[in-house]
């Protein structure tokens, strides 16, 4: 790298773009001049590490006109382009590559990235067996495959991949890289004991981020809530803004009965992310768990404004209401919904039971009339159908709900019960 290059460098270091972008254009001037294509090279491929991407092309731009033999700049020409999301230009530049040359496996193999990139997974597949037939002994395009494997969710077919990747000869991924993808792959189609196999041969020195929170997902699923517990807290301390790990963390203090901390802990996430609706609904759960109704409405309707169209935080909502006996605000609220074009069927269930509260028994028929069909395997709603509708003498309705409601609930004894009553007052 001549010393114009040197100077530029510093010149980033200390923020100062201005004379960077000058010395960068003495640089290649120079380096252009003296037909010094090392020098370039390295400034280019600097530039691109950093992400200056215009100025990492225009120094390879300047590498093809003085030495427009060597193809690996035209490689590194569509990277850019990839980068610069510009797809086309990247495949119009690679396919000028001779078929014939050295680097047209690497060729193949960008293809591939610029095809993966835009969800073409089948011709990214194809170009990476292409590479595969050119060197069939390759380990980099095997992992490659491997890599896109995993990112597309096909987990079975990336796992023996990294496996002869792990146990082969040739490393091209660090066995901390290769234990994570086996763990995270064994992970996502349920395979935890597995995946703790390949977790736990990580060295505590060696672990990162997402290697933590796999390992910690893992003895999560495997409900060893303490070691989850410390994993968690071990990322966080690393890491304050892995925000998936706060909701995992939570969970698993409270399956140990840990509220309080539970609590804590996502008040630490909603500090460190106002804007996740995630976390409001989280805290309102505990607190619903610990008595703090006041808290978990606050949280519920903030949780409502950060996500207004999503029904699962009305409906918590909704259901906090009526627990509280506030009928005739529930029964308003949830006419605010259906302005609003929110038809949940859970709604009407709602609607029934703070009708019949009310004793608007006509309201109530109608709303459970018009639960029922989406509840009708539900048990709890069986229930509570049935005691309304022998409430009501709807004898014939009750008899209805009953007969289908044993088919699915053959041993209910509410049921079984409502069943013989309703036999004994038929005879």
């Amino acid at each position: 790298m001549n010393k114009e290059a040197e100077a530029m460098i510093e010149a980033i270091q200390q923020n100062d773009l201005g004379a960077a972008v000058k010395l960068f254009k003495q640089s290649v001037e120079q380096s252009v001049l003296q037909k010094n294509s090392a020098d370039l090279a390295e400034l280019a491929e600097t530039m691109h590490a950093l992400g200056f991407l215009s100025e990492a092309k225009e120094a390879f731009s300047a590498l093809n006109v003085i030495a427009p033999h060597v193809q690996e700049w035209n490689i590194a020409l569509a990277e850019i382009a990839i980068d610069e999301d510009d797809y086309d230009q990247a495949l119009d530049i690679l396919l000028t590559i001779d078929k014939e040359s050295d680097v047209y496996p690497q060729a193949l193999l960008t293809m591939a990235d610029a095809y993966q990139v835009q969800g073409m997974y089948e011709v990214s597949e194809k170009k990476i067996f292409e590479a595969m037939e050119l060197l069939p002994d390759e380990p980099i395009l095997d992992y490659a495959l491997a890599q896109l494997y995993h990112s597309i969710g096909e987990y079975k077919k990336a796992i023996p991949i990294y496996e002869e990747l792990l146990y082969g000869n040739g490393e091209i991924a660090s066995g901390t890289q290769l234990n994570f993808f086996l763990g995270d792959c064994h992970n996502a189609i349920g395979e935890f004991e597995t995946a703790l196999e390949y977790l736990e041969k990580i060295p505590a020195d060696e672990h990162f981020p997402d290697s933590y929170f796999q390992l910690g997902f893992t003895y999560f699923q495997l409900k060893e809530y303490a070691r989850a517990i410390t994993i968690f807290k071990k990322l966080l301390e690393a890491d304050s803004e892995y925000l998936s790990a706060y909701l995992y963390l939570a969970n698993a203090l409270e399956a140990e009965h840990e509220l309080e901390e539970a609590l804590a802990v996502m008040e630490q996430a909603i500090a460190c992310n106002p804007y996740q609706h995630e976390f409001y609904t989280a805290a309102a759960r505990l607190q619903l768990k610990m008595n703090k109704v006041e808290d978990a409405e606050r949280n519920l309707r903030e949780a409502a404004t950060l996500e207004p169209d999503l029904s699962s935080i009305h409906l918590a909502l909704g259901n906090l209401l009526l627990k509280q006996g506030r009928h005739e605000e529930l029964i308003a609220y949830i006419a605010d919904r259906a302005e609003q074009e929110d038809t949940d069927p859970q709604y009407n269930w709602l609607l029934a039971t703070s009708y019949h509260a009310l004793e608007d028994y006509d309201s109530a028929h109608a709303s459970y009339t018009s639960a029922y069909p989406h509840f009708a395997d539900n048990e709890s709603f069986l229930l509570e159908y049935t005691a309304f509708l022998r409430e009501e003498g709807d004898w014939d309705k009750l008899g209805e709900v009953i007969h289908q409601g044993l088919a699915l609930f053959p041993g209910n004894p509410d049921l079984i019960q409502l069943h013989d009553d309703l036999h004994h007052f038929d005879q």
